[in-house]
């Protein structure tokens, strides 16, 4: 991806020439000031970290601000702001704060206590008189439990919850918090919380006798002249920057502008250089042009921890407590739908930074910021500059001796290759796995991981503090227990799916798109997230049933994940949307021609697969209607591969057979007027299912085949992750869901596949290709036409 940068750059005495500054609010405190010619290579070490990880992570915009006392000293942004690439990001380039906008809610809290409005210490209800969840300890609720998530709070509200896309407003989301229980005494262990912000913002509204939004507009976005900032999307006089979800076996797509109904703990949107006016207060100890945003003694107490250590990060009043190079550092970190944003100062050394970017719950920002203050620190001291630690894809050489299934005990790690990419999934993380000098890591848009390394020998490796062995051959898996097997499932939205899974024979959960946890049962269709880490400890879910017995929900407290068949319902939709005038889209396609292309490709031999071996079982669907279009496509059935292809396929069916296996296949060789049938009589929104038929398909060229097995003693076809035809993250060959027996299942095909030339499609389990597919030429040939 092309850098898109815009940069401001100020630095104290510099020679002339250099770009102007973006000023903050003047200073009226001293620096210490960073000589020109020390700060000059640490900001290009920071631009060429954003670079890496824009183009290594693919993330479509990241902004930086750098910030001392006297204002930004550099600002920065690559890459761009819109969906189609045509705007380049810059530092004034709005984007979502996530949880940084909890500081804004906490800062205003503070100076309505400057004002002797409010009391900390004093429980919650006398200003919320209506706020009664239920509390079975004794033991009241202030405004310091919850500015430091110490309240015993849920993490969500079951109403406007993070989740929530038909959200009422903050008042409601309080509200709905009297219908929950505390999962722990107030004031003994930290349990974050965004419901619990929401009550503080809550607070805020009640005793400004003003909306929250408006409250904290005059409270603290006015006085730092933070002008283009707004806590609601339409409060906003600029776009905001496009975004994307990501899955780690579901690819990426748009995030969703969902406003949050709990705007206090995650709303605020704001730009580098805008943000950079609070950093700049902070580092001057609540300094403004004219007057001040807090007493340097309430900020103090804010910066101050307030609690001993007792589970989770450390906080001070809102602020997220922690340390670089022996600097102590004050902040936040967001994350919401697509945007990640890392606040910090460090208030000794006098430096801030700010980090946005628009990849889900990505590492990006807190790993860019803690580049950009060590390398800035770095610079006030006279020290080398630290250099970014970028890593690289595993060589393909390495890849083959790496892949494999390693366990520990009851518990097992997998490393495979999908696309060009070497992949881990184990019990709680799973990532792309790089090498960083001679070592590795777990590196990619959503996880980094240095807890990571292999035996040079390939027969173990260490993870987390675990080692796990290289395991032979893997025997069958067990079915799951009835209970675990109905409720293995997809639950919720589009935009934010939970997943459950079974894994080691154990039931595990998927939530919020990176979070994997292991649960407990706590009895029949209930239970338990670990109480000790992940988003969601000393909560539970509870799984709902309809009349039939079959399951219908997942319920986080009083949140509702309706089951969802993604596959099933987009189908539907493409069936719904579909030509269904077969006979035309097939006359039609048959007077158009193939895309001409050299003459460089091996001739065509296309075979019946059964005369290979006629013991391989064909069910070829678009010769009926049991495909996603509902229609007959083939006018006669039949399966036919190039020569060569067609042999290994009689191969992998004598490896299968000894596993007491056969080959199923559903399709193989398609004519290109098929493909162009498809591309037709699908709406241009759903064509990412199909083959553009301007370049032709693998199928067209007679060396792809989609196919599964079935058991020999049966008779019936393998149930693994996905159905064929899914178009849903099912179908990845990564995928981690569904049961043991049933990815296992999905990797004996695999690995049977992979040993006779044929590689599979990294988003569709059952579809592989002969290795060199390329060299063969589109074909256009009907059925009954190939002799």
């Amino acid at each position: 991806m092309a850098r898109r940068s815009a940069v401001a750059l100020l630095l104290l005495g510099a020679a002339a020439g250099l770009p102007t500054a973006v000023q903050a609010a003047p200073a009226q405190v001293s620096q210490t000031q960073v000589s020109q010619s020390k700060l000059v290579p640490a900001i290009a070490a920071v631009e060429a970290a954003a670079q890496a990880e824009l183009a290594d992570k693919q993330v479509p915009s990241i902004a930086i601000a750098v910030v001392g006392r006297n204002g930004i000293l550099w600002s920065g942004a690559f890459g761009h702001s819109d969906a189609a690439g045509s705007s380049a990001a810059t530092a004034d380039t709005i984007y979502r704060a996530g949880s940084v906008s909890k500081l804004f809610t906490d800062l205003a809290i503070m100076r309505l206590v400057e004002q002797g409005k409010v009391d900390l210490d004093a429980p919650v209800t006398t200003y919320l008189p209506d706020f009664r969840p239920t509390n079975p300890y004794g033991v009241p609720i202030t405004l310091r439990h919850l500015m430091t998530h110490r309240s015993g709070l849920v993490r969500e509200a079951p109403r406007g919850h993070y989740f929530d896309n038909e959200a009422k407003g903050q008042a409601d989301a309080v509200a709905s918090l009297n219908a929950t229980t505390l999962v722990a005494k107030p004031g003994t262990l930290t349990k974050y919380s965004n419901a619990g912000i929401a009550v503080v913002g809550e607070v805020v509204a009640r005793v400004t006798g003003q909306p929250f939004e408006q409250s904290v507009k005059a409270l603290v976005l006015d006085p730092l002249s933070m002008e283009a900032s707004a806590f609601s999307r339409k409060a906003l006089t600029a776009p905001v920057a496009f975004s994307q979800m990501v899955s780690f076996d579901g690819g990426r797509w748009e995030a969703p502008p969902l406003e949050l109904g709990t705007p206090a703990a995650g709303s605020l949107y704001t730009s580098a250089n805008d943000l950079a006016r609070l950093a700049q207060a902070l580092l001057n100890k609540g300094a403004l042009p004219n007057g001040r945003l807090l007493t340097e003694a309430s900020l103090s107490e804010m910066w101050r921890e307030q609690y001993e250590p007792a589970g989770g990060r450390r906080f001070g009043l809102g602020f997220a407590l922690g340390d670089i190079e022996g600097q102590r550092t004050l902040g936040h970190g967001g994350a919401v739908y697509g945007h990640v944003a890392d606040f910090r100062v460090m208030p000794e050394a006098g430096i801030g930074v700010v980090v946005l970017a628009t990849a889900d719950a990505s590492p990006v920002a807190r790993r860019l910021g803690n580049h950009a203050l060590s390398a800035v620190l770095a610079a006030q001291q006279g020290k080398p500059i630290p250099v970014w630690q970028r890593s690289l894809a595993v060589a393909p050489a390495e890849m083959n001796w790496m892949a494999g299934r390693y366990v520990d005990g009851a518990d097992s790690v997998n490393v495979r290759q999908f696309e060009d990419r070497l992949v881990l999934d184990a019990p709680e993380r799973a990532a792309e796995v790089r090498r960083l000098g001679s070592a590795y890591v777990l590196d990619d848009v959503q996880l980094y991981d240095e807890w990571l390394s292999f035996a040079p020998d390939g027969t173990s490796l260490k993870l987390g503090g675990r080692t796990y062995t290289r395991a032979p051959e893997q025997k069958r898996p067990a079915p799951p227990v009835p209970e675990l097997a109905a409720l293995i499932g997809e639950y919720g939205w589009d935009y934010n799916i939970l997943r459950i899974y079974e894994r080691d024979g154990k039931p595990y959960v998927r939530i919020e798109w990176t979070d994997w946890l292991p649960l407990t049962r706590l009895g029949a269709d209930h239970y338990a997230f670990p109480s000790d880490r992940g988003l969601y400890p000393l909560e539970s879910l509870t799984f709902e049933r309809g009349p039939d017995g079959k399951v219908t929900a997942a319920m986080l407290g009083a949140i509702r994940f309706h089951r969802r068949d993604f596959g099933a319902e987009a189908e539907a939709a493409i069936r719904s949307a579909m030509d269904s005038g077969i006979a035309a889209l097939r006359a039609n396609a048959l007077k158009a021609s193939p895309p001409v292309e050299a003459d460089t490709h091996k001739p065509s031999q296309l075979t019946a697969i059964t005369s290979i071996d006629p013991s391989i079982k064909l069910d070829v669907r678009y010769a009926g209607i049991n495909n996603f279009m509902g229609q007959q496509i083939y006018e006669q059935s039949g399966a036919f591969l190039q020569r060569p292809a067609a042999e290994a396929l009689g191969r992998v069916q004598q490896r299968l057979k000894a596993q007491g296996f056969g080959l199923l296949i559903h399709d193989a060789y398609r004519p290109w007027y098929v493909t162009k049938m498809f591309w037709d009589a699908t709406p241009e929104a759903n064509r990412m299912f199909v083959a553009d038929p301007s370049k032709g398909s693998r199928h067209n060229r007679g060396a792809a085949v989609d196919l599964t097995m079935i058991e020999l003693k049966t008779g019936k076809p393998m149930v693994t992750t996905g159905r064929y035809d899914e178009f849903s993250s099912r179908s990845y060959s990564n995928y981690v869901g569904g049961s043991d027996e049933q990815r296992w299942l999905r990797e004996v095909l695999r690995t049977a596949m992979e040993a006779e030339g044929y590689t599979v499609y990294p988003q569709e389990w059952w579809h592989f290709d002969l290795v060199g597919w390329q060299d063969y030429p589109i074909g256009n040939f009907r059925f009954s036409e190939i002799r």
